[in-house]
């Protein structure tokens, strides 16, 4: 009996001991969840650069500094995705984008914000605003003329005087077999207008519902136009201001 009731004593002890040591233990910390967001600097679909650009710096910025390991997956034109790589500390990310003479724009299209581990690191990540871009060279101007029918259209891109006639000058024509006629150039500010006829009358034959898809620095526009006659049927003003913002007015009857 002694010797039971010693060993009692032991285990009580023993027992009393490990309580102890749970109730002293720490409170666990769960560390709060941090957002990460990236997005372009500039969040307009169209970023003008000038004429004789050689290249643009893209610029993306972060909601904070950057963690180690950090980076932005784009592609540019529609081609195979590129990663650009951060440095820890950094709150911008510069993406350079390549203009030979040849370019008048490029479109670039951000694809992920990647922090490697980021669940482990409890961060959380995305890409905030818009996603793509044109980055266009300021005077560039496009304008892709569609209609129904068998007429067979041909389409000028002239330049017009300050009292709206014709300069003279015409920057770009386009005579194809299709119902589908292009015409482009850098223009300059100033005003111009688009002149369509039918081959080989030099007028219509017949009223044609003809659309207008246009792209330039200032946005893209869309016009649909019943032409009864040949000749300029649509007008448009380019103007640059200080900071390089292209504008355009267009119209649909002659404005002078």
């Amino acid at each position: 009996m002694k010797h039971l009731y010693k060993l009692n004593i032991i285990l009580l002890t023993v027992f009393t001991f490990i309580g102890c040591n749970v109730d002293d233990d720490d409170a666990i910390t769960v560390l709060p969840v941090k957002e990460l967001t990236a997005s372009l600097v500039n969040q307009g679909d169209i970023i003008g650069v000038s004429d004789d650009a050689t290249s643009y710096d893209l610029v993306i910025s972060f909601s904070e500094d950057l963690p180690s390991y950090s980076s932005i997956e784009y592609s540019l034109d529609g081609g195979a995705t590129t990663i650009s790589s951060a440095s820890t500390g950094d709150n911008t990310l510069v993406i350079p984008v390549a203009f030979d003479p040849s370019d008048n724009f490029h479109d670039i299209s951000l694809s992920d914000f990647i922090v490697v581990n980021a669940a482990a690191r409890n961060y959380t990540t995305s890409l905030t605003g818009n996603t793509s871009v044109r980055v266009m060279r300021q005077g560039f101007f496009s304008a892709k003329m569609t209609w129904e029918g068998n007429q067979d259209l041909d389409l000028d891109l002239d330049e017009m005087t300050s009292s709206w006639g014709w300069s003279g000058n015409t920057l770009d024509s386009s005579a194809g077999i299709t119902n589908v006629e292009i015409v482009s150039g850098i223009l300059a500010d100033g005003n111009y207008a688009l002149w369509v006829i039918e081959w080989p009358f030099n007028t219509f034959s017949n009223p044609v519902d003809i659309n207008f898809d246009i792209v330039t620095a200032g946005g893209n526009f869309s016009f649909a136009i019943d032409a009864q006659e040949a000749g300029w049927q649509l007008w448009l003003t380019k103007t640059t201001d200080g900071d390089g913002n292209v504008s355009y007015t267009m119209y649909t009857e002659d404005p002078s």
